[in-house]
């Protein structure tokens, strides 16, 4: 199961969001894998690096190998030609398994998709940089999305806010310049008023699980306002004092529908002997 995602969005006249990666799955008990500073030169045996990763948890270690869970790749200085021994097995998503591209100093020497765990021996005909990739990532999610927009407040003292905070568990994000944010989980996110007045927004959501995002708003443990959202935008007035209010998406949805995932699970390279004069 991956976490809550993490969330981009486009911005259209109706502002929705796209659910990309989410957070890492697995692993207990699997041995750290070895990653090598980019500038190690060869040796035997291999240590490998990450070269590319799109998120965090892009490559993560599986017993004597690795899983990769997003577009990412490895990379290893060779010391000298031999035999690459992998086992692996894919997650099918989307229709399609995995695929690996095994390339030698940018030459592709394999584009292999796994379905069922099997074994293959790949000849490495020289020394040089060797790289593993995994590009046909896929991952698809439902979940309950409430945006929230255009935050002002109008008082006798002052106008706006002083702070906004949208915690990474929210599974959403606070974009400033647009003055929006976005809600996934159940965790609070918090704005502070520059002093009493009437605090002022936008809100839509995004429906999951049939219903749409209810939010509620609290300052000092005190529920100021309940709304559920639609998929057309609402206006919100509610008096404040100067205080954080707390805004909180209280009946949050997440169901994973698909995820395609690579598990190289044995990756050995056997040099080839060395021939005598």
């Amino acid at each position: 199961m991956r976490a809550w995602p993490v969330l981009a969005f486009v911005l259209s006249p109706l502002v929705t969001g796209a659910l990309l990666v989410g957070l890492g799955q697995r692993v207990g008990g699997a041995p750290a894998l070895a990653v090598a500073p980019p500038e190690q030169r060869c040796t035997q045996p291999p240590v490998y690096r990450v070269g590319y990763k799109r998120e965090d948890n892009g490559i993560l270690p599986l017993g004597a190998g690795f899983s990769f869970q997003g577009v990412a790749w490895l990379e290893v200085n060779l010391c000298s030609p031999g035999t690459l021994v992998l086992t692996a097995d894919g997650e099918v998503a989307g229709g399609e398994p995995p695929v690996l591209h095994v390339a030698l100093n940018s030459r592709t020497l394999l584009s292999e998709s796994f379905r069922e765990r099997r074994t293959l021996r790949l000849r490495i005909p020289e020394a040089g940089l060797l790289t593993l990739s995994y590009f046909n990532d896929y991952y698809r999610s439902e979940a309950r999305v409430a945006t929230l927009e255009n935050f002002r407040v109008q008082g006798a003292g002052c106008q706006g806010l002083r702070a906004v905070n949208v915690p990474p568990e929210t599974g959403g994000a606070w974009w400033p310049d647009l003055n929006l944010a976005s809600l996934v989980s159940n965790v609070p996110m918090s704005l502070t008023p520059c002093g009493p007045g009437e605090l002022t927004l936008r809100v839509l959501g995004r429906a999951g699980g049939g219903a749409f995002p209810k939010l509620t708003f609290t300052q000092e443990g005190r529920t100021l306002l309940e709304v559920e959202t639609g998929k057309r935008r609402r206006a919100v007035r509610v008096a404040v004092t100067g205080v954080p209010v707390h805004i909180t998406l209280t009946n949050p949805f997440f169901r994973q529908l698909a995820d395609r995932n690579l598990n190289v699970r044995r990756l050995e390279f056997r040099p080839d002997p060395p021939t005598l004069p």
